[in-house]
């Protein structure tokens, strides 16, 4: 069984990729936010997060900006609003380590845990609401891929029951 952990996503800016439909597209942006995230001090967890958008269809990546960040200098991508609000959150493997079984398994675990809780729903995605799908991001140093290390955050989008 994973550690479910509930968090909470703030209103912030994010960098967006656009719809990642070509590898120059994902390499494009994992290039601009590497490059990015490497140029701020003290850093110690990621800001980028990635889901795929049910409605059109393709895989889209945000990286979330520091506060104070400086706008002006983002010339190539969007900037738009994180997708935030409450989230279910479980650790996992790598999805390009497993073929994405353990994503899968433990994407299933998360939703059965809130669909059982007595305190959080599943988010549905309504007319007039924010669009929230599951999302991810890897928390473990990318150099240890090669070395079989890769660990995910999963995202799952909650609301509170009324």
């Amino acid at each position: 069984m994973q550690t479910i952990r509930v968090m909470e996503i703030p209103k912030m800016k994010a960098v967006y990729s656009g719809p990642l439909s070509t590898d120059e597209a994902f390499m494009g942006f994992n290039k601009w936010f590497s490059d990015y995230h490497a140029s701020l001090k003290c850093e110690l967890f990621p800001r980028d997060f990635m889901w795929y958008n049910e409605r059109i269809g393709a895989q889209e990546w945000f990286y979330a900006l520091p506060e104070h960040a400086d706008i002006s200098q983002i010339k190539d991508y969007e900037i738009v609003d994180l997708p935030s609000g409450l989230y279910a959150v479980a650790s996992c493997l790598d999805a390009d380590l497993d073929e994405a079984k353990d994503w899968m398994g433990t994407r299933e675990e998360v939703m059965n845990w809130v669909k059982e809780s007595e305190l959080f729903d599943l988010y549905v995605n309504d007319e007039g609401k924010e669009e929230r799908y599951p999302m991810f991001h890897i928390v473990s140093p990318g150099r240890l891929f090669h070395k079989g290390i890769s660990i995910e955050n999963l995202y799952v989008p909650i609301i509170e029951k009324k």
